[in-house]
């Protein structure tokens, strides 16, 4: 996909996953409290899944947008980067599943053999606490990234106007470049 009712597809999709990744990586902070993780924990899963598809519509209509632009440094290290965000996402969405289905049998058992949470190593909660542990480091990368990517495809868009604005010229050739003032 190219365009969205003639307008770049690209940059209007790519506002999705740079609203719900931050948005996603915050839930996961507050997945750190279990009785939050009851709460919001599925929510959280669930938009996940909408950045994830959100995040591969951005990358493929950026792909298509491509073969319309001037190529560029800049331009090469935004489209390099934007395709480093999906192992991150995935992996930070794994483990919120993970934490949430462990939860889950953690819940089952207790039901079944409330004794069982007090004797000795608890398997279960271990594993909860390592995947939500790789959940935030997963959510702090998704976050880095997504930032990278944003800045360097703003940056690849904007450079060249915010080199007039720092000279002071216009197209209507007042300020540095036009000789005005």
């Amino acid at each position: 996909m190219t365009d969205f009712f003639g307008l770049p597809a690209h940059p209007l999709f790519a506002h999705i996953p740079v609203v719900l990744i931050p948005l996603c990586a915050l839930g996961v902070v507050l997945m750190c409290w279990p009785r939050l993780r009851d709460r919001i924990g599925w929510f959280v899963a669930g938009l996940l899944v909408i950045a994830g598809i959100a995040t591969q519509l951005t990358i493929s209509a950026g792909q298509n947008l491509e073969e319309y632009v001037n190529e560029t440094k800049l331009l090469h290290d935004h489209v390099r980067m934007g395709e480093n965000i999906r192992p991150w996402l995935l992996l930070m969405f794994l483990c919120v599943l993970g934490v949430l289905l462990v939860d889950r049998a953690r819940k089952k058992r207790a039901a079944v053999s409330p004794a069982a949470e007090t004797e000795g190593r608890d398997t279960l909660k271990i594993a909860s606490t390592v995947l939500l542990a790789l959940a935030l480091v997963f959510s702090a990368m998704s976050v880095y990234w997504i930032y990278e990517i944003g800045h360097s495809g703003s940056k690849s868009v904007w450079e060249k106007t915010q080199v007039k604005i720092d000279k002071g010229s216009t197209n209507g050739g007042e300020g540095g470049e036009g000789g005005g003032g």
